[in-house]
């Protein structure tokens, strides 16, 4: 029997929204710009084959991904776009990262030079995009020091530099400090406008600061996360639902406590749901007490502590709640919604966390995918 008949606590993933969001914001880039989507941490929290699968049938001309692991992973799923790895690569990861023909992140030379001895000895051409740093403070080499680095990283015979890159450390909440970065790198990209360059991420495309180059990398925002208001305006669609269902329905009388710690004393009865849901799924425990969820459209808030499996619902104002509804962690329900944003604020985090904090036991559903999925 198929295990997602014995769902208890599971994501949806919407391919139309995918598909809206990548189409929104492709229209905000020039049509001769190039766009990377970023699937790193399991597509943040969606699903990292199913959706670098899809994304890859719609249109998008480079996949990002964080380690090795990742690039590997889609390659054996049959994703041929180009990849790259966006973190620093380990030496003893950079003869699988050649076989896999995935495209390394290198920001010095000692990187380029072992990385050109492990080519050379596979008698292959390792591809690489060469990073420099102005402002991040991550990787990358330091923007006065890049001119040189560059000219000698492209003369090793067994390196093949297709690309330059920096990354915006604040381009969500300070354009000022966003303009100088790109101030720093643009005359280098305007160098070598023979590679690939590519310095600006969703925020930098969705607040139009024109920083395109010829390559945009889509992160959040593609999964129709919008980081505020002004991204909220856009029309993004969130293509992640996060659900689960009522396990069992009791009565409880005032003055009882709930849960661990017993940090929640009942002021007065209430009927209470236990939904299959916890900590042990990805859900925090940050939102015990303060946290709400979805049932037959209403809000209902969370009461005592999230425990490891499971969470504790008010449901008093739910007429016929019972054993079995679905509750919304994230998403839309009969009119009403819960965003990652929402959880973000409860949990003093930003939305990236919620949504790459979904854990592996918690199965994805796919549906409306154009593309072939392994579910």
């Amino acid at each position: 029997m198929n295990s997602l008949f014995y769902r208890r606590c599971w994501v949806e993933v919407d391919g139309r929204a995918l598909r809206h969001n990548f189409n929104l914001l492709h229209r905000l880039v020039p049509r001769s710009t190039q766009v990377m989507a970023i699937v790193k941490a399991n597509g943040y929290g969606h699903g990292l084959v199913a959706v670098g699968r899809e994304l890859q049938a719609i249109g998008a001309n480079w996949l990002g991904v964080a380690n090795v692991a990742e690039g590997a992973a889609l390659r054996e799923a049959g994703v041929r776009l180009p990849i790259l790895l966006l973190s620093a690569t380990l030496p003893e990861e950079m003869e699988e990262v050649v076989h896999e023909t995935l495209t390394l992140t290198v920001s010095s030379w000692n990187e380029g030079k072992a990385l050109d001895r492990i080519a050379r000895l596979l008698r292959k051409k390792a591809e690489v995009h060469f990073k420099i740093d102005t402002g991040m403070g991550r990787l990358g080499c330091w923007h006065p020091r890049a001119r040189e680095e560059l000219s000698r990283l492209r003369q090793l015979p067994g390196l093949a530099v297709k690309g330059l890159y920096t990354h915006f450390a604040s381009a969500d909440d300070d354009p000022g400090f966003t303009r100088t970065q790109w101030k720093a790198v643009s005359p280098l990209f305007a160098e070598n406008s023979d590679l690939l360059c590519h310095a600006a991420n969703s925020p930098a495309v969705t607040r139009r600061y024109g920083f395109h180059a010829n390559l945009v990398r889509l992160g959040l925002a593609l999964y129709g996360v919008p980081i505020d208001r002004r991204d909220g305006a856009l029309g993004l669609r969130p293509a992640l639902t996060w659900k689960s269902r009522v396990s069992f329905i009791h009565e409880v009388d005032a003055g009882r406590t709930v849960s661990y710690g017993a940090t929640y004393r009942l002021r007065k009865a209430e009927r209470h749901a236990v939904v299959a849901i916890g900590y042990g799924d990805g859900y925090f425990r940050l939102h015990s007490n303060i946290g709400h969820m979805l049932v037959r459209g209403h809000r209902c808030p969370i009461r005592g502590r999230v425990t490891m499996d499971q969470v504790i619902l008010d449901v008093t104002h739910v007429p016929g709640c019972r054993v079995g509804d679905e509750v919304v962690a994230i998403g839309q329900q009969r009119g009403g919604e819960i965003t990652a944003g929402e959880l973000a604020v409860e949990a003093k985090t930003i939305p990236w966390e919620i949504l790459t904090n979904i854990g592996a036991r918690v199965p994805r559903a796919y549906h409306h995918f154009r593309s072939k999925q392994a579910a």
